[in-house]
């Protein structure tokens, strides 16, 4: 499925997606058609058939800046005005806690439920490839350490980073409320599929003929992640760099995994599967969803004029306890992760 987070860098956090409220959009629909999709060719990657999938504008929504319904209109953008409107604009991209709009619902990584998609890449870099903290969109890792600013602007940054956090959970109680129900509606018809449930039992049994004992695509992703130290980053640390032996292991874990996904022809299956559930899902609520996006771009607008008011009132130091970690269990549709 798809992962909803923005990153702060000194951590790799997740901003708070609080559930639905009362004041969210009413719905979704989310009546289905179980889709008959045959033998459809694999994807050239898992990017590429996210890229033609209904949903995935809408998943772009506060991450993607081309997302076609609001570009531009993003998490990043709206800390880097609200830097530039604290008089430290040239520290947006600095310090711990810059705004990083990656792992959004629009972007893909090369391995989850669907398999591994993509031999040449496996054999590459297998489970590394996409796994660090600097892949997707956004300003890569590496900015100057928060104590290497000055006072007004570790201020500042510490504020920008608490008005865009309060503007996520925002966002996701209101406006983004219907997004995310509906991404969690999609992914729990892709695992309930018996076509994919199919697909994956052919592909468990090709991993079993290659000496691997998994039957569940993603988990094994994420095995191999916590075993070269990628999945989790702690505060203040970057992932571990794996020694030959590992690396080479996970890159043969993954060569078999693009190997059985291509003759299980799970890749192929899973995407056609969630492509038809995004577009029945997508059709049926498209008043909700136009509604959704109108509400996002004017609260966007909204809080760039409130900027001013916001950084004489918001507190300097990172206000994280009790927020969510962010809802990155569910590989789901699109973006993963």
């Amino acid at each position: 499925m798809r992962i909803l987070r923005i990153g702060l860098l000194v951590c790799c956090c997740c901003a708070g997606l609080a559930a639905c409220t009362a004041s969210a959009p009413k719905g979704p629909v989310a009546t289905v058609t179980v889709p008959s999709v045959g033998k459809p060719a694999m994807p050239v990657s898992a990017q590429a058939a996210l890229s033609s999938e209904a949903f995935t504008p809408y998943a772009g929504l506060g991450a993607s800046t081309d997302d076609g319904l609001a570009p531009g209109v993003t998490y990043d953008a709206l800390h880097t005005a609200c830097m530039n409107d604290a008089g430290y604009g040239q520290y947006a991209n600095d310090g711990p806690y810059a705004i990083r709009a990656n792992r959004g619902l629009a972007f893909a990584q090369p391995a989850g439920p669907w398999g591994y998609l993509g031999t040449a890449l496996a054999a590459q870099e297998g489970f590394e490839a996409g796994a660090g903290p600097g892949s997707g969109p956004g300003p890569s890792p590496g900015p100057e350490p928060l104590s290497s600013l000055s006072a007004g602007a570790q201020a500042a940054a510490g504020k920008c980073a608490n008005i865009v956090l309060d503007f996520n959970d925002a966002m996701f109680n209101r406006a983004l409320a219907i997004v995310e129900t509906m991404n969690n509606d999609i992914s729990d018809d892709v695992a309930r599929d018996g076509a994919i449930g199919n697909a994956t039992k052919a592909w468990s049994a090709c991993m079993a003929k290659n000496g691997y004992t998994s039957s569940d695509p993603d988990a094994l992703a994420q095995a191999e992640l916590s075993d070269l130290g990628l999945r989790f980053v702690t505060p203040g640390s970057g992932p571990s760099t794996p020694t030959a032996a590992q690396n080479a292991a996970q890159i043969a874990t993954a060569v078999a995994d693009a190997n059985c996904t291509t003759s299980s022809d799970l890749g192929g299956i899973y995407y056609a599967v969630q492509a038809s559930y995004e577009q029945q899902i997508v059709n049926a609520n498209q008043v909700a969803l136009n509604v959704a996006v109108r509400e996002y771009k004017a609260a966007f607008a909204g809080e760039l004029r409130k900027l001013p008011a916001l950084l004489r009132t918001s507190s300097a130091k990172l206000q994280l306890p009790g927020r969510s970690p962010g809802r990155a269990g569910k590989p789901a549709k699109k973006k993963s992760g």
